[in-house]
């Protein structure tokens, strides 16, 4: 695909014919995370007031045995040229995330604002790039990209009913982000990644600044969710989305940059939940990092259940 998001309203298609398969069963563990969005530890950083919590999040699935699927958006490259500045100031994040690799455990689903990693040039580019600084800087990024491969989709294969469910970031069905993603690109690059900082203006080619487009993509991929009779997963509007069992069947897992909070989707046990790591104020006002369940759990085969009457 290199760096071309393509024009192709069957992308459906392609992510079962191209994407990652992982099949899982009651006793799998997996999280989905998306719109991490690591940055360069600057002012246009979004998930600099959220590091702490993703790092915490992140540390304790990698110790419980989950796999993590990031479902795009992992890395800031719309406003950042290059990953230097972000191997630099997330190299704990990717050693936690090289763990994740070793143990065969790790999904890199590629995004909009990523979606330059899905070029193999890209890739050489940053090697190059890190060679002339020197080896030591970034080793963890690029130990990791230079091994890892990025999907445009991910299918998880429920075994004991043999029933897939898909799981992509979401900007493919916005024409902005997608088909228009190098003019989008550059408005932020070069206009609104300083507008932001200085004025607080918030860049109009974002569904996640912008309430009534964010809530047409979601709506766009509930629709395409009954239309494939599938569960989908995604994340791009940075909205959390969890259905009732009887009611829909797209689900997002909301992104790492809400103000002091970082929403996920877990599948454990067989069942399906959205959850929310926050700080918290514990006894003697002392801070703590907590998770909490805001959607589900759910059995899966009530959603697979739901799809078949369609």
């Amino acid at each position: 695909m290199g760096e071309q998001c393509t024009k192709s309203n069957n992308f459906i298609k392609r992510i079962i014919e191209t994407g990652k398969l992982i099949e899982f069963n009651e006793v799998s563990r997996i999280v989905f995370i998306s719109d991490v969005h690591r940055g360069n530890g600057g002012y246009a950083d979004s998930l600099r007031q959220n590091r702490n919590i993703y790092k915490a999040a992140l540390g304790f699935y990698c110790e419980s045995g989950y796999t993590l699927i990031e479902l795009g958006d992992g890395d800031e490259l719309w406003k950042n040229k290059d990953c230097l500045d972000i191997a630099y100031n997330y190299k704990d994040i990717f050693a936690i995330l090289n763990k994740f690799y070793e143990e065969d455990r790790l999904c890199l689903v590629f995004g909009n604002h990523d979606i330059v990693k899905s070029s193999p040039e890209f890739i050489r580019e940053q090697e190059k790039l890190f060679e002339d600084i020197g080896y030591d800087f970034g080793r963890e990024m690029l130990n990791l990209y230079r091994n890892v491969v990025f999907y445009e989709g991910v299918i998880l294969r429920y075994t004991p009913l043999d029933k897939d469910i898909i799981a992509f970031h979401g900007h493919q069905v916005d024409l902005i982000n997608c088909d228009l993603w190098k003019s989008s690109r550059f408005l932020v690059r070069y206009v609104w990644r300083f507008m932001e900082g200085v004025a607080g203006f918030k860049s109009p080619t974002s569904p996640a600044s912008n309430y009534n487009k964010g809530s047409k993509i979601d709506k766009a991929l509930e629709k395409l969710a009954r239309k494939e009779k599938k569960m989908i997963i995604c994340g791009h509007t940075h909205n959390d989305i969890f259905p009732e069992p009887d009611e829909g069947l797209y689900f997002n897992d909301g992104c790492c940059v809400f103000p002091s909070a970082v929403t996920c989707i877990e599948i454990t046990n067989g069942e399906i939940s959205l959850v929310k790591w926050q700080i918290e104020v514990g006894n003697q006002e002392i801070l703590y990092i907590n998770k909490t369940i805001t959607g589900g759990p759910e059995k899966i085969e009530k959603y697979l259940e739901f799809a078949k009457k369609l």
